[in-house]
């Protein structure tokens, strides 16, 4: 299963990336909500995301803004 971390503090998506992985996840990271915006878009074209693991607060684009765009184009991925 393929996951997308889209979280700023870059110890702690660190951390989130290594516990997923040794699940089993394939794990994607992103650091900002633009680039966590145009992973989940890629990531939707290339077979999609089981999950994203979304910081609420974000640099350049929240959250809230992320889920909001990606709900808007069809994306549902929880």
């Amino acid at each position: 299963m393929r996951l997308l971390v889209v979280e700023d503090e870059v110890r702690l998506a660190a951390a989130l990336k290594r516990g997923l992985q040794a699940e089993g996840f394939t794990v994607d990271v992103a650091h900002d909500g633009v680039e966590g915006l145009h992973r989940a878009r890629e990531g939707a074209r290339e077979g999609g995301y089981a999950a994203i693991v979304l910081d609420v607060m974000l640099p350049g684009l929240s959250g809230y803004r992320v889920c909001e765009r990606l709900r808007a184009e069809g994306n549902w991925v929880p």
